[in-house]
Parts: C-alpha cells; structure tokens; sequence
C-alpha cells in the first residue's frame, strides 16, 4: 500500500497511508542502532536465562555441618575469611583497576568502564558453569552425577576469567559493539576453560599468577579477534578519537595504580598458605617495583624528546605482575623477582615504543590497548620463567613442600624436575594455539552482518546518551600530542602510536 523511493538529501522516502517520512542517512543509522539494540536485549536475555537454567540443574551451596562450619579452621574450602579479602582485591582489579585503565580514549569512557561492568559480570556467572563442565568432562561420566559446590575460591577463579575477557576487550577496544562484546564472552570463556583444564588438569602446569592461563590467553585471543573484525576505517581512526585527554589519561592512571597495588592479591588469591603464599606476595611485589623503575628508565631513554609517556608509564610499569606470575610462589630468590620484573618493563616499553608500530604497518594488526605489550609478552616471558623455575625445583629448595608447589612432582606421578619443565612449556604452546585460533573463530562469527559492527569506532554517542556539548564538540588530543603545560594540539607532531590500556 506504499511506495519507496529516493528523495531529497540522498535520503529514502517513504510514502504510506498518505504519509511521507524521509528517511535521511541519520535517521537510517538510527534505526540500525534501534536494530542492534533490539538483538543485544534478546541475547542477553537468552544467555541469562541459560545460565539461570543451568545454575539450577548443576550449582549448588557447599554442604557442611555446624560443626565443620565453625569448628573445622582447616577447611578452607568454606571458610570466607581465609579467602574473601583477597577475593575483594581481585574483585577491585577487575572492576575498577581493568575497567578505568580503559578510559584514556577522550570520547570512550563510558564503554570502556560500563561494558566492563556488564561484561565482567556475566563472565562470572558463566565461567563458573564452563569451569565446572570441562572439569567433569576431565572426570568422566561420574563427573556429572553431582552438583558443583561453589564457595568463594570459586567466585575468585571466575574473577581471573572475566579478566582474560577484559584483555581481550583491550585489544578490540572502541571497535565492537555491546552485542559483538557480549557474544565474544560467551565464546571465548569455552575455550578459556578448556585450556584451563589442559593445563591444570592434563599438564598439571602451575601457573599461580595466571601469565599462560589467563594474561597470554586474554591477550593472542584479542590479536585474532582484532586482525579479522578490524577494519580499515577503524585503524585509520580519521577522526582522532583513538587518543587520549590530559584528564581521561588521569583516570587512566587511577586504574593503573589500583592494579599495580593489588596485584600481590591476583598472583597469590589461590596460592596454598603458609611459605607459598608468602613467596607469591614478595616475588610479585618486587617484580612490581623494579618493572616501574624500568619503564621510567626506557620512556624517557626511547620516547620522542626523551620524555615520560603516560602509556608507558600506566600500562608497563604493571608488567612485572604479570611476568612473575607463573612463577610466584616459586624459589626464585628475591634478585630473580627482581631481574624478571625489570626485563617484562623493558620488554613493554619497547613493544609500544616499536614493535606495535612496527605490527600494524607489516600486518595490520591493530591492538587498541597495547595488550600485546602488557599480556602477551610478558605472559609469556612468565611461562618461560616457570619452566625454567620448574627444570631447577629440588628437594633442597622446597622441602617437603615440593609437592605442594609442584602436585605432580608428588604421588602418584613422581615426575623429575625436567618433566615438569617439559609440561610447563606444553602448556604455554597448548595456550598459544588455542587462543589464537579460537580468537580467529570467534572473530569470524561475530563480524557477520547480523552483528552489526559499529559505525562511530571510539565514540560513546552511538550507545550511550551523552551530554549533547561532548556529542557535538569533541575534546581531547591525539595520545602523546598534548603540551604539558597549556595543553594545545600541537598539529605540527606526528601521529602518535594507538593508545594502550590494559
């Protein structure tokens, strides 16, 4: 009973029922949006009543007596206050720390700190469901004939997952919409737990602190899913947006430094008490010192005009956490804690200084966040270093305690210290690969038409309300393009390398 066709302005009119609608080249954007707004509620709604579902058939409370409840100290399993406040610091790393670390792009914050918040939530709920059924695929059929008992460990380990997610947002920050994000999430979290329970389970690995199973994992997904999502629009970034303000690099910085002091709590939430965890706190903490003095040693030895540069400064002076990871709770000796932190700063800083760039302009890689130089590098310079650890792990060192740190060095495996080795450097090829390729996967799923890539990259306008003077007049400065006094665009510089942030 209508008729189409193109009107003034470019634009398609619609004639019907003796009324005429011109539909502009805005109002068809928002409409896209209305679109893609409608599928991201029907996702997210399905996905929360399949969690709802299955927390119902296969979740459960712990169950313990009064007696074990009060009485029992060593049950640890169940006692909230042996673990509940290193859950609170990791909980803060990953909401608040993850979450404003992300906020340096001048026109981006609120997607960087909201969609950490939703994300990181639902990453919750679901890895504890994927956690569990890996595990029972490791078991058996008797795997599944029992609920899973969840305690605070639990909610812990489901914290280390969302920020495997958290990384990979990194990567593909300000290029992927809600509903691309969420779907990546629900994807990525299979494999995650898969490669978990490889590593764990069938390598008996240890990675403490998470550098293989949670860092390198995050971070090569993210390069996969960024090198088949990105697209050239999105790296050219013509509008600037990809950059940084004085202020949003501020916030930026509160991130950085609530990461950088709970750490200790990251690397060591799960670590056995007593001498281990006491290691995982002292390694990590000089790890952390001495890859801050590095990075403001290179920043201002390899940066333009020799000069402190806030991504250096927010991002690599975090890398000596995650490099020491693996082996935290190791004998390393106080000098190597600090001789692996100083190495993982320097290597940062070089990547942002020069392998980034050097990446992108070679094979169009195009990593928002940096997480490559954050994650991925020194992810793996701490597997590396916890295979080395594990090759020269003796009786001599550990103790009766070997077994503790080493499960698989005890009953009923008794594997030499060179077999430990070997698994710990299977488990970081094993990471490797399946990250990358279900990165690649993923990636190819969620750039299909149905999900509606974004059209404004960097710009919370399209998916947020924001006061009508930031929508139309956009403040900031390219990252690394502000006068540190006045703060004046200083067009005459060079385009700066894409920002860092996680």
């Amino acid at each position: 009973g209508g008729c189409l066709h193109f009107g003034p302005q470019f634009g398609l009119e619609v004639r019907r029922h003796g009324l005429c609608t011109l539909l502009t080249s805005h109002t068809i954007a928002a409409m896209a949006v209305d679109i893609m707004f409608t599928g991201f509620g029907v996702a997210v709604l399905l996905i929360e009543a399949l969690i709802i579902l299955f927390y119902g058939l296969f979740i459960d409370y712990p169950h313990f007596d009064d007696a074990s409840m009060t009485g029992n100290k060593n049950n640890t399993a169940i006692n909230v206050g042996d673990f509940y406040s290193s859950f609170q610091d990791v909980h803060v790393m990953i909401f608040i720390g993850f979450g404003f670390l992300m906020v340096f792009a001048k026109r981006y914050g609120y997607s960087a700190v909201g969609y950490t918040l939703l994300v990181g939530a639902m990453a919750m709920q679901w890895s504890m469901l994927t956690n569990t059924f890996w595990h029972r695929v490791h078991e058996g059929s008797d795997g599944f004939d029992h609920k899973e008992e969840i305690t605070i460990k639990s909610f812990i380990s489901a914290d280390y997952a969302a920020g495997a997610v958290m990384i990979t947002y990194g990567a593909v920050l300000g290029k992927i919409n809600p509903l691309q994000l969420v779907m990546v999430m629900f994807f990525e979290l299979i494999f995650y737990s898969l490669n978990e329970m490889i590593g764990i389970l069938v390598y008996k690995a240890v990675d403490m602190g998470g550098s293989m199973f949670v860092h390198m994992f995050g971070a090569f997904f993210g390069l996969a899913l960024s090198m088949v999502i990105s697209t050239k629009a999105q790296k050219e970034d013509k509008k600037g947006l990809n950059g940084a303000s004085y202020n949003s690099d501020l916030f930026a910085m509160l991130g950085s430094i609530f990461l950088w002091m709970f750490w200790p709590s990251f690397n060591g939430a799960l670590a056995p008490t007593g001498d281990s965890q006491h290691r995982v706190v002292i390694n990590t903490l000089l790890a952390l010192t001495a890859s801050c003095v590095a990075t403001f040693v290179w920043s201002s030895a390899l940066r333009k005009h020799h000069k402190f540069d806030m991504v250096d400064v927010q991002n690599a002076t975090l890398a000596g956490g995650v490099a020491v990871g693996s082996s935290a709770d190791l004998v390393i000796q106080p000098w190597g804690a600090l001789l692996v932190g100083f190495i993982a700063g320097t290597l940062s800083v070089c990547g942002y200084v020069y392998l980034q760039p050097l990446l992108e302009r070679k094979i169009g890689l195009h990593d928002t966040c940096g997480v490559h130089n954050l994650h991925g590098m020194p992810g793996l310079l701490g597997g590396i270093a916890g295979a080395i650890s594990a090759a020269s792990a003796d009786d001599t060192a550990y103790g009766r305690s070997i077994a503790v740190v080493f499960p698989a060095r005890g009953a009923p495996d008794f594997r030499s210290a060179s077999e430990q080795a070997a698994f710990q450097a299977a488990a970081i090829f094993t990471t490797l690969g399946i990250a990358l390729l279900s990165g690649a996967l993923v990636g190819a799923v969620v750039r299909l038409s149905i999900f509606d890539p974004p059209q404004q990259p960097f710009d919370d306008a399209e998916y947020w309300e924001v006061p009508e003077d930031d929508e139309e007049h956009g403040t900031g400065h390219p990252s690394g393009a502000m006068n540190g006094t006045d703060g004046i665009q200083l067009a005459q510089m060079d385009k700066p390398p894409p920002r860092s942030a996680l």
